[in-house]
């Protein structure tokens, strides 16, 4: 005696699995259907003076950037000079308070003395964790200032 495979029992079949898996799987009240890719960026709005400038030991940068930190637990973002691919001697820079979410800041940066010219031919931005311990991120950008007496 043959039997028959009625296709709707395959059907059926697969429509149970399929809602299994996503049962499975589950949705978060979060789930928004966009990404769950943490975001932390830093964006740097403007330095005053402009790059390349000159200026005197101990005269200040002035940077302002817009960050977002993505941890609930917040971040520190730390601009600082660079010098040749190393951190700039006898720099100075503006410590970070603990920051969360989205916003704007304004640091500033300098060389406080020399016997030789210092040129500042980098920025260091780092996001790091909210206890300053792990770095999150780090990128550099190109800038050309040379402290002098």
């Amino acid at each position: 005696m043959k039997t028959r495979c009625n296709p709707i029992n395959g059907i059926i079949g697969i429509v149970i699995i399929l809602s299994f898996l996503t049962a499975m799987n589950g949705c978060s009240k979060s789930d928004d259907g966009g990404s769950d890719a943490a975001i932390n960026k830093v964006s740097i709005k403007s330095k005053t003076p402009n790059t390349p400038a000159s200026l005197k030991f101990d005269e200040e940068v002035i940077i302002i950037y817009d960050y977002e930190i993505a941890d609930p637990n917040g971040g520190r973002i730390w601009v600082q000079p660079y010098t040749n691919g190393s951190i700039s001697p006898k720099y100075s820079y503006t410590s970070s308070p603990l920051l969360t979410g989205k916003g704007t800041r304004t640091v500033m940066i300098s060389i406080t003395s020399g016997t030789d010219a210092v040129i500042v031919d980098q920025l260091m931005v780092e996001i790091a964790s909210a206890d300053g311990k792990q770095t999150v991120s780090e990128s550099f950008e190109t800038v050309n200032y040379t402290f002098s007496n």
